[in-house]
């Protein structure tokens, strides 16, 4: 049924959209997103929201100029989110080659290729499905009303910069006491054996963290940290009790105990949870979903149901002839990709097999790409972006993609060991471009319903949309590399002799890794897996039996708390506690105070968050060059005592600062 609405600008007004300063600004902040949200989705697997601090900073910067309207902040917005988009759907997945060590390195002009082409198909995947989402009276695009009403009561405000450039500073200068100067220690771990059993704590000093964790909200940090606490403070116990730890571990300090059984076996438990907790996700909204899209391709058909004029400025899409002619651009530059970087030959393909392969391959792309995009458009549009099940979408995409190349595998009889990594490498690959449209197709629908609420002209959001993507396609390799360079990725690292304390542990890849790995290889752990999923399964029917007024647990937030370490669920928690209190202590003022304190510590936080990941990706520079990430180390590591205690009063005084400067009166 249509929806009946008065966008905020007419459609007869033609303002100003895509202008120079709007372009550039776009451009960089597109780059900012996808930087910090780069390092994040390493670090933590969790992308922060990045429309509405897009929103506040356009708004904020162009009130600078002497003409600027929302529709031009809109563009810039959209712009920006689009870098965010990007890193979720490569971060998420390409990693998983190096876990598996197909790769030794990103290599910057495929990793670029992969990302860009899932991107764009992403964007276009969206553009036939943008008017039928729009009109669909259910779904609420939770993001998408929140920044429409930003961009609304801002377009009437001054937006005052000074908060985003302090929170950048404070996380800036955090990152480089800690990662540059080591004045500071970025985590703690303390951990000692009572007979056969290990016990212990840790925590993290994370500014990028703090800020991420608020920006989440409490419910999230929660739901992680109660993740964090099953994991490290149950199942570490069970699992060094029943392990023997005298018999295996003999001579190892505590500290080294905990690593060695969270690498064999705590991070499968996580694993398992995400799977389940996925899988959930997808499967109770599969049913919703069958019955828009019947709705949809109905008014597809016969699109003057929609009850709008099809010429009118804000719903004029992309052209049928440029939709066409780029997704079969984007097929022919995958089909020329794909021979380039699957060795097939080695899997026993010759030449009329191979092309019948890689045509098989792209149509595998085409479709679930285009099935896998619908899917998050619509469920982004019905629990919003962060909501949205985007793990369960990528373990359906390489269970079929597996599938498929255990046909070929058992077709060419070729089932050695290197066999089976190419196989694995192959699903990762074509996984990572269905990935890249798909969550850019969740993040998009947002976008394009800001525009439909305020008036914009949607082929000018598409065209924004692409331009924003294929900047972030062109920095995230490099990034990704510097970053891996400096600290490596959990169980791959290219230098001899690195920490692997300092490790990134990108959750959401090192389990595309381990499900791709273990499909062919038939290695995965099951025990561990299935204890994660029955953790997970408990929580699904707990969360369902609870009342509706207690805290909205999120069953993959506390999956993935159990994968992260602590040194990354505390601070994650400490930011969404703020943010509780924030909240709390909100609730007897004003809306529209309300909403002034709101943007107040969106801005704060986002700045922690792009202020750290950016100081972090400068530091990495010379750290690559030396191979030393202890190249501007001012003390010994005889300091680390005092850096300890320093830590833990600094990222109180932080906390403490955040709030108050949040609520203060204006």
């Amino acid at each position: 049924m249509a929806q009946d609405y008065q966008p905020f600008i007419s459609p007869v007004d033609n303002m100003p959209e895509i202008t120079v300063k709007g372009f550039l600004l776009g451009v960089f902040l597109a780059l900012i997103m996808a930087v910090s949200n780069t390092y994040l989705a390493l670090k933590i697997g969790v992308l922060t929201p990045s429309s509405i601090p897009a929103a506040i900073i356009s708004m904020g910067i162009l009130r600078l100029f002497a003409r600027s309207n929302i529709l031009e902040n809109n563009q810039v917005q959209t712009c920006a989110s689009a870098g965010e988009a990007i890193a979720g759907g490569i971060v998420y997945t390409a990693p998983a080659l190096i876990i598996i060590h197909f790769w030794t390195h990103f290599n910057y002009l495929t990793t670029f290729l992969i990302t860009a082409i899932g991107g764009t198909l992403g964007v276009l995947f969206t553009v036939p499905l943008r008017r039928v989402f729009m009109q669909e009276s259910h779904l609420n695009f939770p993001e998408a009303r929140a920044v429409a009403q930003v961009l609304k009561v801002s377009s009437e405000k001054t937006m005052d910069l000074a908060h985003l450039l302090l929170g950048g500073g404070i996380g800036a200068a955090m990152e480089l006491l800690q990662n540059g100067f080591k004045l500071l220690l970025s985590q703690i771990s303390f951990w000692v054996t009572r007979g056969n059993t290990l016990y212990g704590f840790g925590a993290g000093f994370s500014a990028t963290l703090l800020g991420a964790g608020y920006l989440m909200g409490f419910d999230v940090g929660f739901s992680i940290l109660m993740g964090a606490i099953i994991a490290n403070g149950i199942m570490v116990p069970l699992l060094s009790h029943f392990s023997g730890i005298p018999l295996i571990f003999y001579g190892m300090s505590g500290n080294a105990i905990y690593d060695e059984i969270r690498g064999n076996e705590l991070i499968y438990i996580g694993i398992g949870a995400m799977l389940v907790s996925g899988l959930w996700a997808l499967f109770t909204l599969l049913k919703p979903f069958y019955e828009s899209l019947c709705h949809s391709l109905k008014m597809l058909i016969h699109p003057e149901h929609v009850g709008v004029s099809l010429d009118c400025r804000t719903e004029r899409d992309l052209p049928n002839v440029i939709l066409i002619s780029g997704i079969l651009g984007l097929l022919i530059m995958s089909y020329f990709l794909f021979h380039h970087i699957f060795p097939l030959q080695a899997l026993g393909l010759m030449k009329g097999m191979s092309a019948l392969f890689v045509l098989t391959s792209l149509f595998y792309v085409l479709l679930l790409g285009f099935i896998f995009s619908a899917i998050c458009g619509y469920f982004s549009g019905l629990v919003g972006v962060s909501a949205s099940p985007g793990s369960a979408i990528a373990i359906a995409a390489a269970l079929i993609a597996a599938l498929l190349m255990r046909l070929v595998l058992v077709f060419t009889g070729h089932l050695n060991s290197e066999d089976l990594k190419i196989a694995a490498a192959i699903t990762i690959i074509l996984v990572s471009i269905v990935m890249g449209a798909a969550s850019v197709a969740n993040n998009n629908s947002q976008d394009l319903k800001v525009g439909h609420i305020v008036g914009a002209t949607p082929w000018k959001q598409q065209v924004m949309l692409i331009i924003g993507g294929l900047v972030a396609a062109f920095v995230i390799p490099g990034v990704m590399e510097l970053l891996y360079q400096v600290y490596g990725i959990v169980g791959s690292f290219p230098h001899g002799g690195m920490d692997s304390a300092q490790a990134l542990p990108a959750p959401p890849a090192a389990a595309m890794a381990a499900v791709a790995q273990g499909v062919f290889e038939q290695t995965l752990p099951w025990n561990m897996l299935g204890i994660g999923a029955t953790l997970a399964a408990s929580f699904i029917v707990i969360k369902r039996l609870l009342p509706t007024n207690f805290i909205d647990l999120s069953v993959i937030g506390i999956a993935i708390g159990m994968y992260l370490p602590l040194s990354s669920s505390i601070p994650l928690f400490l930011g969404s506690l703020i943010h509780y209190f924030v909240k709390r202590k909100l609730q007897s003022i004003s809306s529209e105070a309300q909403t002034s304190k709101f943007h107040r510590g969106m801005v704060l936080s986002c700045g922690l968050v792009a202020g750290a990941a950016v100081m972090n990706v400068l530091l990495a520079i010379p750290f690559a060059f030396l191979h030393n990430p202890n190249a501007l180390a001012l003390v010994s590591t005889d300091f680390h005592r005092y850096a300890g205690y320093l830590s833990i009063g600094i990222i109180a005084i932080l906390c403490g600062f955040l709030y108050f400067n949040i609520i203060r009166a204006e």
